[in-house]
């Protein structure tokens, strides 16, 4: 009977805008009955203009040391949590600077080995989208509105999806956080967020189901309701994610992301597990994901 989570396992070790140990995390994770958990810390960015706020003192070079630091640490706790719980030691992309993004995500693959990879988009040609609602707007009348904002940053899930093809498509709908409950998108944005699934289904990569945003009131889960049944309908896989920042956010909210997964036609859900040094994919109906495993909703 699994438990799991994929995206997530911020640490305020490794991310300024996270809290907490990355021992703590993964202690909360046994204690909470997780049988998998995954751990994808975002990867390091090489351009000053491209650090979130509060990394600027670090540089890309502070950046760089503290990801590799990570890297020893959580492969360290997945020996040492081994036989308690299945960890999974993996990163978070980013889909910037337009023109290197790729050979970046790529050299870091070779070098580090991830056990998986978590392909997330964050911004929109270089502007942050889910940091505040002044950026988000920002960058909406910099693409030239919201419906264009939308669709700009579904051609960037797509496109990392097909060139980069990791496990995991991170909160698809993403560019969205700030619109609150009544969130939505035109007919424009639909297409390209179609072509975005389309582009996860034929890479093998599953969605994350992730209470990001729900967790701190601000939207509902990761993806919408209408996308999340039209992956169905496409026949995209789905795993879940906590998009935890800290030992308290483990495993918080994804009791919220079951019921949605269920309300959108799904009868399994997806899962990874790394065995004598190998990772493989398998699925869980739903009914078998137990609920006395189950952590805070």
């Amino acid at each position: 009977m699994p438990w799991f989570s994929y995206h997530g396992g911020h640490s305020g070790q490794y991310c300024r805008h996270a809290k907490g140990k990355l021992a703590d995390v993964v202690r909360t994770a046994v204690e909470r009955g997780f049988t998998h958990y995954g751990l994808s810390e975002h990867c390091p960015r090489d351009r000053q203009q491209d650090l979130y706020p509060g990394e600027e003192d670090l540089g890309p070079s502070g950046l760089l040391q503290l990801f590799e630091e990570y890297m020893d640490e959580a492969r360290r706790l997945q020996e040492v949590a081994a036989g308690q719980l299945n960890v999974l030691v993996g990163f978070e992309t980013e889909h910037l600077p337009s023109d290197t993004w790729l050979d970046r995500m790529q050299g870091l693959r070779a070098e580090l080995a991830p056990d998986y990879i978590v392909g997330s988009v964050h911004d929109v040609e270089g502007t942050w989208v889910d940091f505040s609602p002044e950026m988000t707007r920002a960058a909406a009348d910099a693409a030239g509105g919201f419906e264009a904002l939308h669709v700009k940053y579904f051609e960037a899930v797509a496109d990392l999806a097909t060139r980069l093809q990791p496990q995991v498509v991170g909160h698809i709908d993403l560019v969205r956080k700030f619109d609150g409950e009544h969130a939505g998108f035109g007919p424009r944005a639909m297409a390209a967020c179609e072509r975005a699934l389309e582009a996860t289904r034929a890479v093998g990569a599953v969605l994350d189901v992730n209470p990001g945003a729900h967790r701190r009131g601000l939207s509902p889960i990761y993806p919408l309701p209408a996308i999340l049944h039209r992956a169905r309908a496409m026949g995209v896989g789905v795993t879940l994610g906590d998009d935890g920042h800290g030992p308290h956010d483990v495993g918080v909210g994804l009791d919220a992301c079951m019921r949605a997964i269920a309300e959108a036609g799904y009868t399994e859900v997806c899962y990874f597990e790394r065995r004598d040094g190998r990772v493989g994919r398998a699925t869980s109906p739903i009914e078998a994901v137990h609920p006395a495993r189950r952590s805070p909703s």
